[in-house]
């Protein structure tokens, strides 16, 4: 019973990603054995670059998750497969996926923001939702334009 579920914490806590991009493949989510780990690895790790999925996360969140997919990369190439683990070994893989699922869920690009806004010149409040990611685009776009109109104002009270 314990092996069975340990299995099913490894496959659902960890990398129950929500779905990515329509054009993107996401990778097998079954993280019971080494080699369906090291697929999902790979899969993260590709997505902490900058632009992707997890391309928020600040340099130490990264190293931290690369050296706890490492220890659960060892684990695994150790044992084989979750059910063959220890319990003390079982417990080691389940506190490194909660706290790389905590970091790539808190910095995930794909996660959808919803607020209730009431748009200029209504009192209405519609629910507009956006992902991280569009939510960080824009405010870049403001501050360039903001910075882009400062500098165009500068240079006409310069002349």
């Amino acid at each position: 019973m314990r092996v069975r579920s340990a299995a099913a914490v490894l496959a659902a806590v960890l990398f129950a990603m929500p779905a990515v991009a329509k054009d993107k493949v996401e990778p097998a989510v079954n993280a019971d054995t080494k080699e369906t780990f090291a697929a999902v690895s790979t899969w993260v790790r590709k997505e902490m670059v900058d632009g992707g999925r997890y391309g928020e996360l600040s340099s130490s969140e990264r190293r931290t998750v690369d050296a706890k997919l490492d220890e659960m990369g060892a684990l695994l190439d150790k044992h084989g497969t979750v059910a063959q683990m220890t319990d003390a070994d079982k417990t080691q893989m389940f506190n490194d996926q909660e706290q790389v699922n905590s970091m790539l869920s808190k910095r995930d690009g794909d996660r959808m923001i919803c607020k209730n806004v009431a748009p200029i010149g209504s009192h209405i409040p519609v629910k507009t939702c956006k992902t991280a990611r569009e939510i960080a685009q824009d405010q870049h776009n403001v501050n360039q334009f903001m910075n882009d109109r400062a500098q165009l104002t500068q240079k006409r009270g310069g002349n």
